[in-house]
């Protein structure tokens, strides 16, 4: 799988009657190891409606610390190495997505996750 990105999850989980967001980065700054296609903007080819989405896929065999439950519907998906913690979307600085589907393909010659957002 040809890759180009680079890749930070924010996954909200619940810790005593309270949610918190847990930071996952995959790849760096010298090293992508996410295939990341789509964009903010409009689109005369997918119309409006589609404009703002984005597929990723993560693939198993470059990143050892994936794990599937570490991503969930909603979570929050930037097309970059971040190193900062967040408290809500709000702290947020950059362009970024959150999760629409989630697919594990762990089956075949090319094992990875694929996540779709908007």
């Amino acid at each position: 799988m040809l890759v180009n990105s680079s890749l930070t999850v924010y996954h909200k989980v619940e810790l005593d009657h309270d949610y918190k967001w847990v930071r996952y980065n995959y790849g760096d700054k010298s090293n992508n190891k996410v295939w990341f296609y789509g964009g903010k903007g409009a689109s005369l080819n997918k119309g409006l409606e589609n404009a703002n989405d984005c597929q990723i896929r993560i693939p198993y065999d470059i990143n050892s610390n994936l794990d599937y439950k570490n991503f969930s519907q909603g979570d929050i998906l930037i097309p970059d190495y971040v190193t900062s913690d967040i408290t809500s979307e709000e702290d947020i600085q950059s362009e970024y997505y959150n999760i629409t589907s989630l697919n594990n393909n762990n089956f075949g010659n090319n094992k990875h996750i694929h996540i779709g957002g908007k």
